[in-house]
Order: structure tokens, then C-alpha cells, then sequence
């Protein structure tokens, strides 16, 4: 697949899946950010990796306004979600998911963000992370 159609695919997966859980449950964690980015890491090298990442992360800005500032933070944690799907590849999942929550959970920390909330973030976020991941072993 063509690193356009993968942005598009998950950029409208992404919108999709931001849009059904704001109207029902109003959950941050379930979106695509890390598994694009770690995905595109591997099968398209670091630079279109990154652009992934700035894609799905400004739409996901925009979508959730109010968090926007957490979520612009973040962008260190979408690169070396990226650099470690190149380097690690599809075995280094979990590491890279770890490093991943780590990163973000620092950058929380630093500014404050670390909370009930945020906790509550890292699980929701981690599992559909490992679901999403299943589910692509299985298919792929």
C-alpha cells in the first residue's frame, strides 16, 4: 500500500473512531496514533513515518479542541513510536508501545497532566493498542 493511501485510510479511521467515541463514551486512548505511526515506521522508514504521525496528530488536535495542548505534546512520543517500529519492526510491539506510554507519561508529568484521567488514558489506550495489534497479526 502506497504511504498516500495508508495516510487516508487511517487519517479517516481515525476521525471516524474520534467522532463515535465523543458522541458516546467521551474516552481519549482509543485512536490511532501510536499504531499508524509505529506501523508506517516499518513499512515506510522514518521520514513518511513522521509525516503520518503529523497528519493523524493535527487532525486529532483539532478533533479533541479542549485537549489539544496534551495532545500536541505528544509528538515526541509519535517519532520514537516511529523510529521504533524501523528499528524493532514488528516483534518490537510491546517495547515500542512501552517506550511509547513512558515518553508520554513524562511529558504528563512535566506539565502537569498526570491524574485519574490520564492513568485512566494509558489503559484504555494500551489495550486497544494490543487489540489493534492482534487484530493486524491475524489479518496480516
Amino acid at each position: 500500500m502506497h504511504v498516500l493511501i495508508f495516510t487516508v485510510v487511517f487519517l479517516v479511521l481515525d476521525v471516524l473512531i474520534n467522532l463515535i467515541s465523543l458522541r458516546t463514551f467521551k474516552l481519549l486512548g482509543i485512536d490511532f496514533l501510536f499504531f499508524a505511526s509505529w506501523l508506517a515506521g516499518i513499512n515506510y522508514g522514518i521520514g513518511p513515518g513522521i509525516v503520518v504521525s503529523l497528519v493523524l496528530l493535527a487532525e486529532h488536535t483539532f478533533i479533541h479542541f479542549r485537549k489539544s495542548k496534551y495532545i500536541a505534546l505528544s509528538f515526541p512520543a509519535q517519532i520514537i513510536s516511529v523510529v521504533s517500529g524501523y528499528f524493532l519492526g514488528v516483534n518490537g510491539f510491546f517495547i515500542s508501545l512501552g517506550i511509547y506510554q513512558v515518553i508520554n507519561s513524562g511529558l504528563m508529568l512535566i506539565v502537569g497532566g498526570l491524574g485519574p484521567f490520564f492513568l485512566n488514558f494509558l489503559v484504555i489506550n494500551s489495550a486497544f493498542n494490543v487489540i489493534l495489534y492482534r487484530i493486524w497479526l491475524w489479518v496480516v
